[in-house]
């Protein structure tokens, strides 16, 4: 990362995420607290990866991965949503994400999240 080469970072992070789902966690939770941590660390690397806003959205649409944003981090849908805005080749998906946002409205809202549901719940463009 200090090197700003972000192939080996991502390849890093990817050795990372594989030893989070295939440990044995002495808890369900330690295990899901340990992928909130990597969806937060994998932030810059996602951002600054040429190919990186689609992998965000591959890692994070991960059912395992949604379920601990759902759970315990609510403000990373942003960046997800944020993903989906720059990346047209994943509108598909994008509908399914509306889905979640509108789950999540009652309990987080953000200017991003909260301008996506305006647009794709309340208005339904």
């Amino acid at each position: 990362i200090l090197m700003q080469n972000w192939d080996i970072a991502l390849e890093e992070l990817n050795r990372v995420k594989e030893t989070i789902d295939s440990k044995n966690f002495s808890s369900p939770m330690n295990q899901v607290q340990s992928r909130i941590w990597l969806m937060h660390w994998s932030l810059f690397i996602f951002f600054n990866h040429d190919n990186g806003r689609t992998q965000i959205i591959d890692l994070f649409n991960q059912d395992k991965y949604l379920n601990a944003i759902q759970t315990n981090a609510p403000h990373l849908l942003r960046y997800l949503a944020t993903a989906f805005i720059v990346n047209k080749r994943r509108r598909p998906q994008f509908k399914e994400f509306i889905k979640v946002i509108q789950q999540e409205q009652y309990s987080h809202e953000d200017p991003i999240t909260e301008f996506l549901a305006c647009i794709y719940v309340n208005y339904d463009f």
